[in-house]
């Protein structure tokens, strides 16, 4: 176990980085947009497939979103018609999400916060909502109660997930263990989450493992996929083989975990 002080350094990492380290700030706040028509769709697809796992409508719902960024992820949950608080430990990545909210016309409320302390009481929200954000912490067991403490109705997770591609990847150094941000990857083992997110109070549990690859910031060589015929193919072929032949031993997952006493 890390001692507290260990924990301070590694969030203090954490804030530096995503307050002055970020490449592209303009990036961050008109993603996906800045990213291509396929990059969107890739997002969109990822919040789309943890919400229809989820079998609940989220119209009119609060839902939070922890580990929020730059806001992206809680303008696409309020156009799916949530009513979203978008959370963050970082004040430049908040800024960023202001100046989404303003430049987009999008409503959502913008708070400042840990993760693995949310500043809300229990019950405060329908949902609470992760996208790529618990893989960046030190206690994500931890983050994940903080979300079960703070929803009435459920979790919604998308992160990535330990597969032996990934395992074989990083041993041929392909990709790394460490992000920019100097974290470890906490991969999410469904196997741990399920039983986990059960002594919760969240029974029902059900995840999707997809195979998928890109970067955070596209290339130009990525912006041939947007290109019309080829876009095309690209969906057809992510669909194909990402989702359905080799899907089950995908690197990414989306997770969901709700209560069975709720309508």
């Amino acid at each position: 176990m890390r001692e507290h002080g260990q924990w301070d350094e590694h969030k203090a990492h954490q804030l530096h980085h995503f307050d002055h380290d970020i490449k592209d700030p303009e990036f961050e706040v008109t993603r996906p947009r800045g990213g291509g028509r396929f990059y969107a769709f890739l997002m969109d697809f990822k919040i789309d497939l943890a919400l229809n796992l989820l079998g609940q409508k989220i119209d009119q719902r609060h839902v939070l979103d922890i580990c929020a960024g730059s806001g992206m992820d809680a303008e696409l949950l309020v156009r799916r018609g949530a009513r979203v608080v978008c959370l963050d430990i970082a004040p430049g990545a908040l800024a960023r999400a202001r100046e989404r909210s303003r430049r987009y016309g999008v409503d959502f409320v913008v708070v400042a916060g840990d993760a693995e302390q949310l500043p809300f009481a229990g019950g405060t929200f329908d949902y609470a909502f992760v996208h790529d954000g618990l893989h960046h912490l030190e206690d994500v067991r931890h983050a994940i109660s903080e979300m079960a403490r703070v929803s009435r109705r459920g979790l919604v997770i998308t992160e990535p997930a330990e597969a032996w591609l990934t395992w074989l990847a990083t041993r041929l150094h392909i990709i790394t263990e460490r992000e920019d941000s100097g974290n470890e990857v906490r991969r999410i083992d469904p196997s741990m989450l399920m039983p986990f997110t059960s002594s919760l109070g969240y029974p029902t549990n059900r995840f999707r493992r997809y195979l998928v690859k890109y970067q955070h910031q596209p290339g130009r060589l990525s912006r041939w996929l947007d290109w019309p015929a080829i876009y095309t193919l690209a969906k057809l072929a992510f669909n194909l083989l990402g989702v359905g032949i080799f899907g089950r031993f995908g690197n990414k997952i989306a997770f969901v975990a709700v209560k069975s006493d709720v309508n």
